[in-house]
């Protein structure tokens, strides 16, 4: 089994949302219990590639996780947009595809029918 692309860290109430739309869900139900998590993918082999953490989450965590980029092989960990982790409107013109591009610099397109 392959690893997955990206990885989610959210409390358990919106982990059932994320998993139903077909992502890698991590829960956790603390600041501390997301960086334990952190920690796991980061030592585990199969790691994601990119993981997302509930904005909270992270910050209450400090600024040593946001964008952690050490290695060319490791981990990128960004925090999710706010409307899609908190359940209120995202910031004017934020959206996950505008979040990666930020982050690992490459616009994505998403296909919502599913089409090459």
């Amino acid at each position: 089994m392959s690893s997955p692309l990206v990885t989610v860290i959210v409390p358990p109430e919106l982990a059932d949302g994320y998993r139903l739309a077909g992502v890698h869900t991590e829960q956790a139900g603390t600041a501390a219990e997301a960086g334990e998590v952190l920690n796991r993918l980061i030592a585990g082999t199969g790691q994601p590639g990119m993981v997302a953490v509930h904005p909270p989450y992270l910050r209450e965590l400090g600024g040593r996780w946001q964008r952690r980029v050490t290695q060319p092989d490791s981990i990128l960990i960004v925090a999710l947009p706010e409307g899609v982790a908190s359940g209120e409107p995202a910031r004017t013109g934020e959206s996950l595809r505008d979040l990666l591009a930020r982050a690992i610099g490459y616009e994505f397109t998403f296909d919502p029918t599913g089409s090459a």
